[in-house]
């Protein structure tokens, strides 16, 4: 005998075949109310982490980061300049309510975040991160629609601690607070360059490349030139810790932050 799911819950359904890094709807924003602690996801449809169950959201769910469990953080508490993972989790065994989970981002995402009782199958669907000084969420804008390929941008450049950077050589800037702690992470470097004379330049690469990814000029000496870039953060250890990192050098000195970046579902 068939059953039926009772309209406003959620269903895992098995499904047999899917298109790669299926997703439709799924967007992620700042909850209306209260966008300091609050994230909304909108309806929509995905698959689980194991290409095993369709994930269907019927409507908005809103995640607390102050609360802990289904629809708030997996575990601890909301921490100031921190990245964390955004999960659509669901139960495909008894078809609990599907909901949503903030955890921390990094290398353990793949296994997904710390569930609730009798779920078991999840997605992670984006990211969010929070202030440098507070422990809210910075602003910003997700895409969404009938692609797993993304994109987040920041309300404003998200500065990191390169700031008036003079290095002639190659050096890190440390990503940790600004995007996903993984490697190969696609992200919009913003750069704000002054040269010291004209035909001076900016160097900027992978955290473990060799080569110059992207080079920008100076014009004229001690003129701003104010650049985006598409860098890969990979994966550096900087003081035990497994960093996202690009790497600058210059002739002249430079604040390098971050614009946005890109991930899949």
């Amino acid at each position: 005998m068939a059953t039926t799911t009772p309209v406003g819950q959620e269903s895992s359904i098995s499904y047999g075949a899917y298109p790669f890094t299926y997703a439709n709807g799924l967007q992620i924003s700042l909850d209306a109310t209260t966008p300091l602690t609050q994230l909304d996801i909108s309806a929509g449809v995905t698959i689980d982490s194991t290409d095993t169950f369709q994930m269907i959201n019927p409507s908005t769910i809103v995640i607390n980061g102050l609360a802990k469990g289904l629809n708030g953080l997996d575990t601890g508490t909301l921490a100031a300049a921190t990245v964390y993972s955004v999960y659509l989790i669901s139960d495909p065994v008894s078809l609990q309510p599907i909901g949503g989970m903030l955890s921390l981002a990094g290398p353990l995402s793949a296994v997904g975040p710390l569930m609730p009782f009798s779920y078991s199958a999840y997605r992670l669907i984006g990211y969010v991160t929070t202030a440098a000084g507070a422990a809210t969420f910075l602003p910003g804008y997700w895409t969404a629609g009938s692609s797993g390929f993304r994109l987040f941008m920041y309300d404003a450049p998200l500065a990191t601690a390169v700031t008036a950077g003079t290095s002639t050589s190659y050096a890190n800037v440390n990503l940790y607070s600004a995007v996903p702690n993984m490697n190969n992470v696609p992200v919009l470097v913003n750069s704000v360059f002054t040269p010291t004379a004209a035909g001076s330049a900016l160097n900027l690469q992978p955290g473990n490349a060799t080569g110059a990814a992207r080079t920008v000029l100076g014009q004229v000496a001690a003129v701003v030139v104010n650049s985006v870039s598409t860098v890969l953060a990979q994966t550096v250890t900087i003081s035990t810790i497994p960093s996202p990192v690009v790497n600058y050098k210059v002739v002249g000195s430079v604040a390098v932050n971050v614009e946005g970046y890109y991930w899949a579902i």
